[in-house]
């Protein structure tokens, strides 16, 4: 038995405008499978008016097609995209988290050791090649 992610109001509207990978079981008699789309759009559910919430989403491929509908119920897990190429691949950025004003967004350095970015760049101390002797 596969369970669904767990999506509220906040977070759902979170993905819009994201690319992200999905990993989605639509039907009991298939196994889940992984997609990469665009959210355009979510839809909340709303008691008498629509009974299931779902993402409006877009492939990569630029078919002309309009969004298609994908239940939350069916999505099993949500991940988004730093970026991503005309095939689809992307590097995962994991689940979004909710804006928070209190920290700067500031990304840790790619690579660190490296000639532009030394190893104790956190510590505050010299690097020993830039010691007085």
């Amino acid at each position: 038995m596969h369970k669904p992610v767990t999506l509220d109001a906040e977070t759902a509207k979170a993905y819009i405008g994201q690319s992200v990978l999905l990993e989605l079981h639509m039907d009991e008699d298939e196994p889940p499978y992984w997609c990469c789309v665009h959210i355009v759009g979510v839809v909340l559910s709303k008691e008498g008016v629509w009974d299931y919430p779902y993402f409006m989403a877009v492939s990569f491929v630029d078919d002309g097609r309009t969004p298609s509908e994908i239940p939350f119920v069916d999505i099993l897990t949500i991940r988004a995209m730093r970026y991503h190429d005309r095939h689809g691949s992307g590097n995962v950025l994991g689940r979004v988290a909710l804006a928070n004003a209190g920290r700067s967004g500031a990304a840790l350095p790619a690579r660190r050791d490296s000639f532009t970015v030394p190893s104790n760049v956190s510590t505050g101390a010299a690097h020993p090649w830039l010691e007085a002797a």
